[in-house]
């Protein structure tokens, strides 16, 4: 006879611009069709306020991290990414959330999954929806994750400990080619909208670079107005259906209410706004890039880690859309990028070799950010599992 449970432990816990519960293996189904409807339960899905579970009624704070040991060789502790659906009842595991995996590494310390070694402990995260390693690197003092610090990230008031992600190993995490279609910038026909100029690159996730005056945007709209505008929607999601066809990913977006990837990211070359969150003044001049951000029906009120990882990787790459516009607003750049999104600014260390005939080479793709263990405890559900 089994044996049934309708409680789980849990950790809640904020990475980056994200907030996340954590699991563990050991405690949840293996099966992905049985772990979706967990986490849907766990979490109140689908329901827009997520009334009835855990979730945090946003795509940016609905997510779960189902930690495990590893399995790969050279790794410490595997990371299994679900984004779950608010108003539809979903969970997508194609993609990796960048920002979480800030947390994952002091997860792993405070566990007990990877011993800490004071000054800084290196986690490395394997990434089993995407089959990629980010090696990540928290700050230990007396055997403990620190939180504390002095870094101030965009949409995350206060500071935290800085904690760096380098996603180097993780390029071509959904199609598992840098470049999908071979070119660095093409105009592909999109049905319903019509030509349009873009670069498609699968960094540390996937992502379609179009200009803002392609979609008739000033570049620097707030999320909330994207998502006012049912007919813009209509032509961002036709633009990632073309790319999602023509890249190999017909039968998965075709199997999904709202597809997670390839994401869209609007770019424009520097200009002043206010923030989403603090009403905060961004100015050209502290950044590089302005970036709005569209996946899964709506528009993000900040950059993903992984998408910071992407763009700052295909700024370094010549002919493509976000080389171009970054060379002609500032030139030649070598330092670390700054990206401007709905929410503030995030940077990104790229160090790549793209030599022209030849393969790209990737030798660091680093952002900074906070993370910290917000509670811990058991969560009941309402539908009863078999123990494991």
């Amino acid at each position: 006879m089994s044996i049934l449970r309708d409680d789980l432990p849990f950790v809640l816990m904020r990475g980056g611009t994200s907030k996340g519960i954590f699991l563990r293996a050991q405690d949840v189904p293996t099966d992905r069709e049985q772990l979706s409807l967990v986490l849907l339960d766990l979490f109140g899905s689908p329901d827009r306020r997520q009334i009835d579970g855990l979730g945090g009624a946003d795509k940016l704070t609905s997510k779960a991290a189902i930690i495990g040991p590893p399995v790969r060789e050279g790794t410490d502790v595997t990371y299994l990414f679900g984004q779950v659906g608010t108003v539809r009842g979903e969970v997508d595991y194609k993609l990796n959330c960048g920002n979480l995996t800030a947390a994952v590494g002091v997860y792993a310390i405070q566990e007990g999954l990877v011993a800490p070694v004071d000054g800084t402990t290196v986690v490395r995260v394997h990434n089993v929806n995407t089959d990629r390693v980010i090696r990540v690197e928290v700050p230990v003092r007396d055997g403990q994750p620190q939180w504390r610090g002095s870094l101030a990230i965009g949409g995350v008031p206060g500071t935290g400990a800085a904690i760096s992600l380098d996603f180097s190993q993780a390029v071509g995490a959904i199609t598992g080619t840098l470049l999908p279609t071979g070119q660095a910038a093409e105009v592909l026909d999109v049905p319903g909208v019509g030509a349009v100029e873009m670069s498609i690159v699968d960094g540390a996730n996937m992502a379609i670079y179009v200009h803002h005056t392609a979609l008739g945007m000033s570049g620097i709209e707030s999320p909330e107005e994207i998502d006012a505008s049912e007919d813009l929607k209509r032509r961002m999601d036709a633009i990632r259906q073309a790319v999602a066809y023509r890249c190999g990913l017909r039968a998965y977006w075709d199997s999904r209410m709202a597809p997670s990837t390839p994401m869209l990211i609007v770019l424009s070359a520097p200009a002043a706004y206010r923030s989403c969150t603090q009403g905060e003044l961004i100015e050209a001049a502290g950044i590089d890039l302005v970036v709005r951000q569209f996946a899964s029906g709506s528009a993000s009120k900040t950059l993903a880690g992984t998408l910071t990882a992407t763009t700052g990787l295909a700024c370094r790459i010549p002919g493509s859309l976000p080389h171009r516009i970054l060379t002609a607003a500032r030139g030649q750049v070598t330092r670390t990028l700054a990206f401007g999104h709905p929410s503030g600014v995030i940077y990104v260390e790229a160090d790549v070799d793209a030599s022209a005939g030849a393969a790209p080479v990737v030798r660091r793709l680093a952002i900074q950010r906070t993370a910290r263990r917000l509670a811990e405890g058991r969560a009941f559900l309402k539908h009863a599992i078999e123990k494991r």
